[in-house]
């Protein structure tokens, strides 16, 4: 990819100002955007740590422990000793969905097990069609998550006990967004803080780019037409921008 291919534009990043949203900017920065910060959203703890800290300090009789989100990674972390999951314990096996939410694992000690090759919720739920019916599932993730991969295995006689790790809380108030041309989500929840402050009038005639198709779908249902990447991560996401961008029939 070209270290111009996005020069000159305004990108909004909506993630939460945390130190994950700075390797977006870094890598907008790196093919010639110019980032415009924007968090629509923050994280916060749960309501109560007690579930969590309950299930972590029994997470031995737990076969898997699967996370879904850099940001589960690091609250659950948070309430392990040392900030770190435990060192040559056999049990529960991990399970990331990509590869941005393993390498954040491996970097508080996990050994990570399995990554699907489609790296969404949905390529978990296929990765794990052909266990049994006894398997035992630990789910962090955030307050109220999607819950189609708890669904989809409790149907099939598993056990999840899924665990609040964080909540995301849309900014109030929410000034208006700096001049922009393309913005970029991360998160159905940071779009709906979006379009409820502002609408989607605010963005009428901009390029509007989802992570995912969880978050695209939630575009949909606003009412827009968003750009979606093949994988979740940003320089996917860059692409998607590239070639919603270039004139027809370049990359």
């Amino acid at each position: 990819m070209s270290i111009h291919s996005l020069s000159g534009l305004r990108v909004l990043v909506t993630r939460p100002a945390r130190a994950e949203a700075d390797t977006w900017a870094v890598a907008l920065s790196a093919v010639g955007a110019s980032v415009v910060p924007y968090p629509t959203i923050e994280v916060r703890p749960p309501p109560s740590w007690e579930p969590l800290d309950r299930a972590l300090s029994q997470v031995g009789r737990y076969d898997w422990i699967v996370f879904t989100s850099k940001t589960a990674v690091l609250f659950t972390a948070s309430r392990m000793e040392g900030g770190r999951f435990p060192i040559g314990s056999a049990r529960p096996r991990v399970a990331a969905v990509g590869t941005e939410t393993a390498r954040a694992l491996e970097k508080v000690g996990a050994r990570v097990d399995l990554v699907p090759s489609d790296q969404r919720q949905d390529g978990l739920i296929d990765a794990f069609r052909s266990l049994g019916n006894s398997a035992r599932f630990l789910f962090p993730q955030a307050l109220a998550g999607r819950d189609a991969f708890t669904q989809a295995l409790r149907d099939q006689g598993c056990q999840v006990d899924v665990v609040a790790a964080y909540q995301t809380v849309p900014l109030d108030p929410l000034p208006p967004p700096p001049a922009f041309d393309v913005a970029t989500f991360a998160s159905p929840s940071a779009l709906r803080a979006f379009v409820d402050t502002h609408g989607t009038r605010a963005l009428a005639n901009k390029t509007v780019a989802a992570i995912g198709p969880t978050t695209a779908a939630e575009a949909a249902r606003q009412g827009l037409s968003p750009v979606v990447a093949e994988e979740p991560n940003i320089d996917a996401l860059i692409g998607a921008i590239v070639r919603a961008r270039s004139p027809k029939g370049e990359h």
